[in-house]
């Protein structure tokens, strides 16, 4: 029998799954996340949180196997202990129920999501984006010599479903070839003056295409690496020095429905866009203002985030410095994935809170050209 989840049966779900007691419901905090198609729930006692996902009620994708591709990824890490590093970098799952693609992991109570890390604390600590930088590099230089990690992967997207670069599905082919006539009933009428926007830009158009067609396939991706998306410890710096010679990361990351085994400079792309956001969503944004005056009116001034993002992207290298050997432009890549993103998150935003995009739009799509055509303005190492 299929079930929907909703605020009416969740709890219902939770104790018939055995995940919680009865006695548990007075003390659980829910908060519901439309965006990711999740529940956070926080448990008492300090117990760590559980994060329930189920594929969107109003998804029509044939063969969306999203959830189930999740899970056995997790399932993968569990019998190949070579690969400890990659394993440790996700979540402890407790529940998959494949009639209902629902799955149910769980994070320590003592991790925070990177997002609020940094909205709270409003500083970008350079052993932060280290931290970021030496995990994702750990995580590709460790999958990329790993036979049993190809073929798992590859078979599984042979069989069910082809690589997606992190955006909408349903807009990928757009962007790269034509609109099928599904896409235009699941896409805001708003959307499409942007999108006509991009396409009257050959140059912005070309590259993407070129970005998208060309992408490496050589090693295990996370392919959605957003930072409400990665969690840290709470006293994350008295544990630094701890892990740094150890087999175990010290930071999570969840939602890995989209992996793949693709191209290492999309997640460290994805990770730059991240540091990028804040700087742009610090502007003043306003039809009567020009782009270049908006800039200038950021509270969190680019060299900021550029010093994290540098700080990053060098920790990668350090810590993989192969990958410039095996992949010549791969710091050139990473730029514009993280300009792809950006278009991406616009796209997004037009499907979730369009008067948002409206607003961002010029903007967003402005500094999304220069990523995409001119990467080597923004990242100099």
């Amino acid at each position: 029998m299929t079930i929907k989840l909703n605020y009416k049966n969740l709890f219902d779900y939770l104790i018939d799954a055995a995940i919680c007691q009865k006695d548990d419901l007075d003390y659980l905090k829910v908060d519901v996340n439309s965006r990711t198609f999740r529940w956070v729930i926080e448990l008492s006692q300090n117990r760590g949180k559980l994060f329930v996902k189920q594929l969107p009620h109003f998804s029509t994708l044939d063969n969306d196997i999203r959830i189930y591709k999740e899970w056995k990824l997790y399932n993968f890490f569990q019998s190949h202990k070579d690969l400890d590093y990659a394993s440790s970098l996700t979540p402890e799952v407790l529940h998959f129920d494949d009639s209902s693609s629902i799955l149910i992991y769980k994070c320590p109570n003592n991790y925070i999501t990177l997002q609020s890390f940094y909205e709270n604390q409003e500083v970008f600590p350079i052993a932060l984006a280290e931290l970021l930088g030496t995990s994702l590099a750990k995580l590709h230089s460790q999958t990329m010599s790993s036979q049993e990690c190809y073929t798992f992967l590859t078979e599984l997207e042979e069989c069910k479903l082809k690589y997606q670069l992190p955006y909408p599905d349903y807009l990928s082919d757009y962007l790269v070839s034509r609109i099928e006539p599904e896409s235009l009933k699941k896409t805001q009428a708003l959307s499409w003056r942007f999108l006509g926007i991009f396409q009257q830009s050959e140059a912005v158009r070309e590259v993407v295409t070129e970005l998208v067609l060309n992408h490496r396939r050589c090693c295990l991706t996370h392919n959605n690496i957003q930072f409400h998306k990665i969690f840290i410890p709470r006293y994350w710096e008295k544990l630094v020095s701890e892990i740094q010679n150890t087999d175990k990361s010290l930071i999570k990351i969840v939602d890995w429905e989209a992996c793949s085994w693709g191209d290492p400079a999309c997640d460290l792309g994805k990770a730059i866009l991240g540091y990028f956001l804040f700087w742009l969503n610090s502007m003043i944004v306003h039809p009567a203002i020009e782009i270049k005056k908006s800039i200038q009116l950021a509270t969190i001034p680019l060299e900021v985030v550029r010093t994290s993002i540098v700080a990053m992207t060098k920790a990668y290298i350090n810590t993989y410095p192969k990958v410039l050997e095996d992949y010549p432009e791969f710091l050139q890549r990473v730029i514009q994935f993280a300009g792809l993103g950006l278009i991406y998150q616009l796209l997004t935003e037009f499907q979730l809170q369009p008067e948002m995009a409206l607003s961002h739009q010029k903007l967003y799509f402005f500094i999304a050209a220069q990523l995409l055509c001119k990467p080597e303005k923004f990242l100099s190492i």
